[in-house]
């Protein structure tokens, strides 16, 4: 009887034995990342390029052996939602990732869902990254936010410097910028520093999202008759339409979109007239000084988007990076420990530097990632890399 007992026990324990190993180890914590971008409208490819490269990054981290917190491994889940570049839209998302999705990280691109959503997650405590260009939405009055892309206080004096040093026969510009926040702080830095570069300005216009119709407004910036035309905040396919218009009343000046994203979006819509644009977000990951690394993922979005990587998309990918340098620097989770270190984490951004923040002598506080601005030109529908400038603090 006790040697049945025995062995029964045996093979009991046995196949326990078993189950356990049979067991997968236990899966790593998972990460809410809130992604508010537009997936939809004129605005669209940038939104789903910010999705595809956070995606992205989130994997990388994955395979790279996770985030490492006080002996626990965690890994980023990249939650997008449809903010139609709207305030209403924005607030929408912001409220129904932080309340049904538990989110504690956000990422917003879009002055219009920005600025919605951030009194919603200062308020909450949730830690906000964007890529806007609203100057309104930086300072010591939002300590848990975080701009993870070079603003026009870092493009626009680059560019135009650049430009009215290239053709220095170009003294009047035009300029054209969409009628929202982003465009209307856009508007006053480009007429300070085009002015400070000796170009006066001859007009500036507006447009809302949504128009479809650019003939009259392309007749009004041709009958200025202005040196160089500056599309300012406009999206590229509706930059492209307001360029092939110009090109038809015989424009022949210098063409500039320093919010320029990629030289495949404006090609779609203008066409060759598209040709000679300079740009400030389009950066040439197809070209010499591209990395294998840069290269295969420009490729890979390119593929799901239809245009190449700039700047409205690289953040999308950068954040990812930015939250795990802050994590471990700060050995937290909560959104307060890691704002508080933010200001001294260095983090690796997909342009392939290693940098961090700084800029408290514009805004305040140290709250402005310091990234490059590449400044292109398009050439037979390619984008050629025509100067670099590192932002600095």
């Amino acid at each position: 009887m006790s040697h049945h007992l025995t062995i029964k026990f045996l093979a009991s324990a046995g196949l326990f034995g078993a189950a356990l190993m049979a067991t997968p180890a236990r899966a790593d914590e998972v990460l809410k990342l809130g992604v508010s971008v537009p997936l939809s409208g004129s605005g669209a490819n940038w939104g789903k390029g910010n999705e595809v490269m956070c995606k992205r990054a989130a994997q990388e981290v994955k395979e790279a052996g996770g985030i490492k917190v006080k002996g626990t491994v965690y890994n980023i889940e990249c939650l997008a939602y449809d903010n139609k570049y709207t305030a209403a839209e924005g607030t929408k998302v912001a409220q129904t990732l932080i309340s049904r999705d538990g989110v504690k990280y956000m990422y917003v691109f879009g002055t219009p869902p920005l600025l919605a959503a951030q009194s919603i997650t200062e308020r909450q405590g949730v830690l906000l990254f964007n890529a806007t260009w609203a100057l309104q939405s930086k300072g010591p009055k939002f300590p848990l936010s975080f701009s993870v892309t070079a603003s026009q206080l870092e493009m626009m004096p680059a560019m135009f410097s650049f430009i009215a040093s290239t053709h220095p026969q170009a003294k009047t510009v035009v300029v054209l910028n969409v009628n929202d926040p982003s465009g209307r702080d856009a508007e006053k830095v480009q007429r300070e520093y085009w002015e400070k570069n000796g170009v006066k300005l001859l007009t500036s216009d507006y447009f809302e999202r949504g128009t479809t119709e650019f003939q009259p407004i392309a007749v009004w910036l041709f009958a200025q008759k202005p040196d160089i035309v500056d599309l300012g905040t406009t999206p590229l396919a509706d930059a492209g339409l307001v360029l092939k218009e110009l090109e038809t009343l015989g424009f022949k000046g210098v063409k500039v979109m320093t919010n320029g994203n990629s030289a495949e979006g404006l090609m779609a819509t203008a066409g060759a007239a598209g040709n000679g644009v300079y740009m400030g977000g389009a950066v040439p990951f197809d070209g010499p000084s591209a990395t294998a690394h840069q290269r295969k993922v420009n490729d890979d979005v390119r593929a799901v988007i239809g245009e190449s990587l700039g700047f409205a998309n690289i953040a999308g990918y950068d954040v990812v990076y930015i939250l795990k340098a802050a994590m471990e620097k700060a050995q937290s989770l909560e959104p307060k420990d890691l704002a508080a270190v933010m200001p001294s984490t260095k983090f690796r951004s997909f342009y392939g530097v290693e940098t961090g923040w700084g800029r408290k002598d514009i805004y305040g506080s140290v709250q402005q990632a310091l990234l490059p601005i590449y400044i292109t030109q398009v050439v037979g529908g390619k984008l050629v890399e025509r100067a670099r400038v590192m932002s600095k603090d």
